[in-house]
């Protein structure tokens, strides 16, 4: 069973606030927008996908405050969302305070999310506070990760967003894919992967993906060079699409010409650990018990220390959505609602590496893949 659907956050949230002992929630805009995209746990609870904003929630009341830029949009995008909305003006000092009584919490204690306020911003926001009649100021304390938690478990409008950026990114894969030759260059490929998921109708890329080549493959986090894929050598491209504000994220690894044995055997080592994941990760698991799932079969075949990273990560606002982490030292709880990547990989320094990275979602206690391309064909022979 899938979580609630966006009409009800609100409920949920005002549940997680009784349970933390708080009168209401404070989320504000993101520290870093290195993606263009702005607040998850914001746009989560509001709708609202512009870049300055800052909700309230109490027991009976919801708002969005935001300057003259954005009044349109966030009544087009937050009040279907339950949100009213407060226009601000000037600094935040000034405002504030009819928006903390507007909000309802006056005097009250108030939760900060925290990873959406820097400690320059908390500073203001704090000397703002300050100059409230003593009376009305809010007690500002740090909040438990209440919209992470409930962003970790997607419900259908959020699993239908995931599903077509997995194919807009699958589409557009298998377009620069299906005639790449020798001599193309990692950004080179990456800026056709950008044009084409645009072309599927995402937003773009949503990350700077990793086009590794040759021995460079070896680098699991790989930055894009102008290094020229040569003939005879394996290739790791991960990627992905965002649509709506959803992040896709998959990784394929092909070998450009025919594939000499080692690379075939190491691939399906990998292979074998990302199936065996698959099929056995199931909810009540921890973090760390999904990442044994893999990382026990690369172990068997002798490659346990070429194993360097988690097995995969929550995606959804944010192409790392946490939680849940697969790893090995997780105490993550897996649930049925819960979207994530299996993503084991063999990095040999020297030689290049080996990632397969799929989406899975756990319904009814096992795991059902969102993404579709056939990991046992080499890239251009993808159906």
């Amino acid at each position: 069973m899938t979580a609630a659907l966006p009409a009800q956050r609100l409920d949920r949230v005002r549940a997680a606030l009784d349970e933390a002992g708080l009168d209401g929630l404070y989320v504000a805009s993101p520290v870093d927008d290195v993606n263009h995209r702005h607040s998850a746990n914001r746009r989560y609870l509001t709708g609202f996908s512009g870049s300055t904003g800052y909700a309230a929630i109490s027991a009976t009341e919801a708002f969005l405050a935001v300057d003259s830029r954005y009044g349109a949009q966030a009544r087009r995008e937050a009040e279907p969302r339950g949100f009213s909305i407060f226009d601000t003006k000037g600094p935040q000092a000034a405002w504030l305070p009819e928006f903390v009584a507007a909000a309802g919490l006056a005097g009250k204690r108030v939760g900060l999310s925290r990873s959406d306020l820097s400690y320059g911003d908390f500073l203001t926001l704090r000397e703002a506070v300050e100059r409230m009649p003593e009376a009305d100021r809010p007690d500002l304390v740090p909040a438990p990760p209440i919209v992470e938690r409930l962003r970790a478990r997607k419900d259908a409008e959020e699993l239908a967003l995931l599903e077509e950026a997995i194919a807009i990114a699958e589409r557009a894969f298998l377009d620069v894919t299906a005639t790449l030759e020798p001599g193309v260059t990692e950004r080179g490929f990456a800026a056709s992967l950008d044009a084409a998921v645009k072309k599927h109708g995402a937003r773009g890329l949503s990350f700077e993906p990793i086009v590794a080549g040759g021995e460079r493959g070896a680098m699991p986090h790989a930055d894009l060079s102008d290094r020229p894929f040569g003939a005879g050598e394996p290739i790791i491209v991960d990627w992905g699409a965002e649509l709506s504000g959803y992040c896709s994220d998959l990784t394929r690894t092909f070998y450009l010409g025919p594939e000499p044995e080692r690379f075939r055997g190491v691939y399906e080592v990998v292979r074998e650990a990302q199936q065996a994941a698959i099929e056995r990760v199931e909810a009540g698991m921890t973090g760390a018990d999904a990442h044994t799932l893999a990382a026990s079969v690369i172990e068997e075949h002798g490659y346990g220390d070429a194993f360097t990273h988690g097995l995969g990560h929550g995606v959804g606002l944010d192409v790392h959505d946490y939680p849940p982490y697969l790893g090995p030292t997780s105490e993550d709880v897996l649930e049925d609602g819960m979207v994530f990547t299996i993503e084991p990989g063999i990095y040999l320094p020297g030689w290049g590496g080996v990632r397969i990275e799929d989406i899975v979602t756990l319904e009814d206690g096992r795991a059902r893949q969102l993404s579709h391309l056939d990991s046992t064909l080499p890239a251009g022979a993808q159906p």
